[in-house]
């Protein structure tokens, strides 16, 4: 992830299909040096960019995107999984996809980043990831950190650095794996300490819905566990409101939280793409990814499941509607 991979990004997108009317990239946020996710048109070519810090999850946005346009993706190994899934779920047509599949050996941890710089956030001119340190330029100086000490916790349990569905792949292929040593580790609690570990984590939320709205596969129009968008007036007939499932209340505590996170994740079992987008937008920096996980152990143990079987993951509980 340095200037070669940026320039090999930009030759690959400058001979795109003629068919491809937007280009889903990165491109660098004003005054911070990290990218954020852009739509460009094939003519933009020279605005991407794209570093250690272009850790967002472009899937979303693509599924919006390729519904009646033929997109180009820049897409890590998660991210392509993402795509992958939802073209399972038939939200995504693969043929409407060009992807432009990026090897990765990990991505920066933001706030890991800003605690360790040196320089102001506004002043940084370059972040590249040359071996094993992330050279930092700003004003003609330079800042050396070593990658393990700001990459993000979530990179180090990759089981997909590399996309395995891909137009044209940038970067030497790495070999991804199963571990859930950190899991196991949470395992040897007693119950009472997980149980008030969670407790504790949970009363810190403020069920702002931040992990939903950017998570890939979070899109249901209504989302069971949000009361607010399944609203109800004086006006609404008895019966509607009788339809409306009321899982949880409008107020924000530990016990409701519990559930919010718990019913959230379960949805997500066999289909989570591993991204981390969930914890990166916690503005409470919960600790998301370890749910996540240890339902990914569970799938994996007594399922012998993966998410990146061709069939969906419900299949193999046989409850899927014919058709």
């Amino acid at each position: 992830m340095n200037a070669e991979t940026l320039e090999r990004i930009k030759e690959e997108c400058r001979k795109l299909p003629a068919e491809i009317s937007y280009i889903v990239g990165f491109v660098r946020k004003q005054s911070e040096p990290r990218e954020v996710v852009a739509v460009l048109k094939p003519d933009e070519v020279d605005k991407l960019s794209f570093s250690p810090l272009s850790f967002n999850n472009p899937a979303r946005t693509v599924m919006e995107l390729a519904k009646d346009n033929k997109v180009a993706v820049i897409a890590k190994g998660c991210d392509a999984r993402a795509l992958k899934q939802l073209e399972k779920e038939e939200k995504i047509e693969r043929e409407n996809l060009y992807i432009i599949g990026i090897s990765c050996p990990g991505v920066i941890d933001y706030r890991k980043f800003r605690n360790t710089v040196k320089f102001r956030l506004a002043e940084i001119d370059s972040v590249e990831l040359i071996g094993d340190e992330v050279v930092v330029k700003a004003g003609g100086e330079e800042q050396r950190i070593p990658f393990s000490e700001v990459i993000f916790e979530n990179c180090l349990y990759c089981e997909q650095p590399t996309p395995k569905d891909y137009d044209v792949l940038i970067g030497e292929p790495r070999e991804g794996k199963v571990d859930f040593s950190d899991i196991e580790e949470f395992e040897k609690l007693s119950a009472e300490e997980r149980w008030s570990y969670w407790m504790d984590v949970f009363s810190k939320c403020i069920r702002c819905h931040a992990c939903r709205q950017v998570c890939p596969m979070c899109y249901c129009n209504e989302c069971l566990v949000d009361p607010s968008n399944l609203a109800v007036s004086p006006m609404t007939p008895a019966e509607e409101k009788a339809a409306y499932p009321r899982v949880l209340g409008k107020t924000v505590n530990a016990a409701d939280n519990l559930i919010y996170h718990i019913v959230r994740v379960m949805h997500h079992a066999g289909r989570c793409a591993g991204c981390g987008e969930c914890e990166r937008a916690c503005p409470m920096e919960l600790p998301l990814r370890k749910l996540e996980r240890k339902l990914e152990k569970v799938v994996y143990e007594v399922f012998n499941y993966s998410p990146d079987e061709e069939i969906p993951f419900l299949s193999k509980l046989d409850i899927l509607p014919e058709g």
